[in-house]
């Protein structure tokens, strides 16, 4: 990528009107958290807890082929009562992912969650990982975006 390009992807870009338009980068989480998918769910289960989160990137060869909640192994193993150590992620993960660039608005990346009924969505740049973005983090993009829109008396609509 030129210095131009780099210069250009962080300029703030604008709605017509003026509101200023939210991307995904602004608002994901880029230390993510991967697991391959030969790995057991167990070992999935002890990183996620280890890292006080709710889900993986399922990564073979560098790229995301899936996710792995602990919703997916709640109602596909621990309910019912199979062994943890005995299954393997690429068995109860999500595939394939849902995916966006860093350049998504929020607006679209929420739409994109509605279309594909998740609450995860990875962040990709040429197939490789950039980070991950959940509803939550959308929602609080939404928030920040309402409320900078409300200081300046302007009412997204």
């Amino acid at each position: 990528m030129t210095a131009a390009e780099r210069e250009s992807l962080d300029a703030p870009q604008r709605y017509p009107g003026g509101q200023a338009m939210v991307f995904v980068r602004d608002v994901m989480t880029r230390d993510v958290i991967v697991i391959d998918p030969d790995r057991t769910v167990l070992d999935a289960a002890k990183r996620m807890a280890a890292k006080k989160i709710g889900g993986l990137v399922v990564v073979q060869h560098g790229r995301p082929i899936g996710l792995i909640t602990d919703r997916d192994i709640l109602w596909q193993v621990t309910s019912k009562e199979k062994n943890p150590s005995k299954i393997l992620v690429r068995d109860v993960m999500t595939s394939p992912v849902a995916t966006v660039s860093p350049l998504t608005t929020l607006r679209a990346a929420a739409r994109v969650m509605l279309d594909k009924k998740t609450r995860w969505v990875v962040v990709t740049h040429l197939d490789n990982v950039e980070g991950i973005i959940t509803a939550s983090d959308l929602t609080w993009g939404f928030l920040e975006t309402f409320a900078r829109a409300s200081k300046r008396g302007i009412a997204p609509r």
